[in-house]
C-alpha cells in the first residue's frame, strides 16, 4: 500500500504531518470511540502470557499467630503490626488458574511456612481463581467490604496448608492473595479506612504496591475481627516483578 501526498507552498509542513499519520493509522491502527482510554482485560492483549512471577520483601504480619481471643487481624490502625523475616514468591498462571504461592516467616523461635497452589472461584469476579486487573473490597461489589476498594494486578483464591517447624498446623483453609495498591500509609502503616469519601477511587494509594495474603478457618468466632476462629493476615510492603 502506499499513499502519496502532494503540497504547496505553506501548506506542506501541514499536509506532511497529515500524509505520515495516515500512513501510521493505516500500519498500526487508531482508537475506536473510547477504545483509546479505557482499561483492557488481560486477554485482550494478542500476547498476554497468563504467566506471573513475583516476590515480596519487608514483611509484616497483622497481630500474632500466637494471639488469643479477642484479636483484630485487619488492625486498621496500624498499632499491632510485627515486622517478621520471612518472603512470598507467587508463580502462577492467570490463564489455566494455576501455579503455586509459598510464603515463609518466623516469629519468635518459630518458622511458618504457607503453600497456597490450590486455585478455585466462589464468585465470577475471581475467574477460576486466578484474576488480574480488577476491583475488589469496599464499594467495588467485588469481595467483602472489611477492606478499602483496591486495584488488583494481580488476586488469588483458594485452599492453603500453613506448617509450622515442618508440621503441618493448618490444612485445607481457605486462602487469599491480592498484589495490590497500597493501602498503608508507609510512616504509621495506619489504613485510612472506612472514611467519608469524597472521591471514588478508594481509600488505597496508587503511587505504591504490596502483597497482602491471609489464611483462615471455615468456623467463625465473632469476638475476633474479621469474625473467624484462625485468621493470619501478612503483608509486604516490597513487591519485585521477574
Amino acid at each position: 500500500m502506499s499513499i502519496r501526498c502532494h503540497a504547496i507552498g505553506s501548506s506542506m509542513l501541514v499536509l506532511t504531518v497529515m500524509c505520515v499519520s495516515a500512513v501510521w493509522a493505516a500500519q498500526f491502527g487508531t482508537p475506536k470511540e473510547d477504545e483509546g482510554t479505557r482499561i483492557f482485560k488481560a486477554t485482550e492483549h494478542p500476547h498476554y502470557s497468563g504467566q506471573f512471577h513475583l516476590s515480596g520483601q519487608k514483611a509484616m504480619l497483622i497481630g500474632s499467630v500466637k494471639d488469643e481471643v479477642p484479636w483484630d487481624h485487619l488492625d486498621y490502625a496500624g498499632k499491632r503490626l510485627t515486622p517478621v523475616a520471612g518472603t512470598i514468591d507467587i508463580e502462577v498462571n492467570e490463564v489455566t488458574n494455576s501455579g503455586r504461592v509459598v510464603a515463609e516467616f518466623v516469629e519468635g523461635t518459630n518458622r511458618y511456612r504457607i503453600v497456597f497452589d490450590r486455585f478455585a472461584a466462589k464468585a465470577p469476579f475471581q475467574d477460576g481463581g486466578i484474576a488480574t486487573r480488577i476491583y475488589e473490597h469496599g464499594d467495588s461489589n467485588n469481595g467483602d467490604p472489611l477492606y478499602p476498594k483496591t486495584w488488583l494486578y494481580l488476586g488469588g483464591w483458594g485452599t492453603a496448608t500453613m506448617f509450622k517447624n515442618d508440621a503441618v498446623l493448618y490444612r485445607d483453609y481457605d486462602a487469599h492473595f491480592m498484589v495490590m495498591e497500597r493501602s498503608r500509609d508507609p510512616k504509621t502503616h495506619e489504613v485510612r479506612y472506612p472514611t467519608k469519601r469524597v472521591l471514588p477511587g478508594g481509600e488505597t494509594d496508587p503511587a505504591g504496591m504490596e502483597i497482602d495474603l491471609w489464611v483462615r478457618s471455615q468456623e467463625q468466632n465473632t469476638k475476633n475481627f474479621p469474625p473467624f476462629e484462625t485468621f493470619v493476615h501478612l503483608c509486604w510492603e516490597e513487591v519485585t516483578w521477574k
